[in-house]
């Protein structure tokens, strides 16, 4: 199963939190623009006030660190969101075993997590002595899964002792191959373009804030 359906998943069965995020991200970033607003406004009366013929050099010193200053505080609020962001992603995909679409995401973390193991370990148990590769599963999708294992028509030993948010690890028989797909995993490996694609939607809010700051 892709990056692009998990985080599919995630939206569907998150719409409320991703919501309410979404309000609270424009809320902020509005508070972020008047504050950075005021900031600037603050240094420019400061400036007024305490320098009654203001070297051109000096007073260009004084604005230019009054605006780096306010875009400091646009960087710093950004880094608060992505982080946010990342902290409910991680909530909703604790909570999605309670979701009903939470059989269809453990189904396809099971094919993918299936094929990473391979065909020929998978079919090691034509081998003498067959030593047949079985999954590891948390205690709570046993049913689950066992209901899939039959869709799927696997034959695969179920070891339930696996503490995860959702999904199962895969071993090969003689424990050579591990391949771990659970939901904490496929968040930590996501995790850098997450940051990434978070941080790029959020910077086009700060860079709308830098335009304002540059022209005051």
């Amino acid at each position: 199963m892709s990056l692009e359906v998990i985080l599919k998943s995630i939206e569907t069965s998150g719409e409320v939190e991703l919501a309410q995020l979404q309000q609270e991200t424009e809320m902020r970033m509005q508070q972020i623009l008047a504050e950075a607003e005021q900031k600037v406004a603050l240094r420019h009366e400061m400036t007024r006030q305490t320098v009654v013929t203001p070297v051109a050099g000096e007073r260009a010193r004084r604005l230019h660190q009054a605006r780096l200053e306010a875009l400091q505080i646009v960087a710093a609020a950004r880094d608060r969101l992505v982080t946010s962001a990342l902290e409910q992603t991680r909530h909703c995909l604790m909570e999605l075993r309670r979701e009903p679409i939470y059989t269809y995401v453990l189904q396809g973390l099971i094919e993918e997590a299936v094929r990473g193991l391979g065909d020929e370990e998978l079919n090691s148990a034509t081998v003498i002595p067959a030593i047949p590769p079985w999954l590891e599963i948390d205690a709570r999708d046993e049913a689950l899964v066992r209901g899939i294992l039959i869709d799927l028509d696997l034959d695969l030993a179920i070891k339930p002792r696996l503490n995860s948010w959702g999904g199962v690890s895969v071993h090969s028989g003689d424990g050579r191959i591990i391949v771990t797909n659970t939901l904490e995993s496929r968040l930590e490996r996501a995790m850098p373009y997450l940051r990434q694609e978070l941080a790029t939607y959020f910077e086009t809010s700060r860079a709308t804030v830098a335009q304002k700051v540059a022209v005051t």
